[in-house]
């Protein structure tokens, strides 16, 4: 516990702490308590079937637009050449929006 002086103790009394109340209190490490201040970073692991959709036994290729519309392309029934095709797709749209971007 934290030894607290007489002018820390008069300010506990006065706000209605005991003084064991407010020497655990100033005891405490700061910011143990989550709050705006000190937000959880996300952990963010590589997902190999990211922008992958499987139904049934089929793969498909998935990718929401900022407009809400999902555009889905098939692409086949084998889990590595759909990564593969996916792989694909994914730097021809990379390309594209670098051609967008430049104009």
């Amino acid at each position: 516990m934290e030894t607290l002086n007489p002018e820390q103790m008069a300010w506990a009394r006065a706000v209605g702490l005991t003084v064991e109340r407010a020497a655990f209190l100033a005891s405490c490490p700061k910011y143990t308590k989550c709050g705006a201040h000190m937000k959880h970073a996300r952990i963010e692991l590589p997902a190999p079937n990211k922008y992958l959709m499987k139904s049934g036994r089929k793969y498909y290729f998935r990718v929401h637009s900022l407009a809400g519309k999902s555009t889905i392309i098939p692409l086949g029934y084998d889990l590595d050449a759909a990564r593969v095709k996916r792989d694909a797709l994914l730097a021809e749209l990379k390309a594209k929006k670098v051609a967008y971007s430049n104009v």
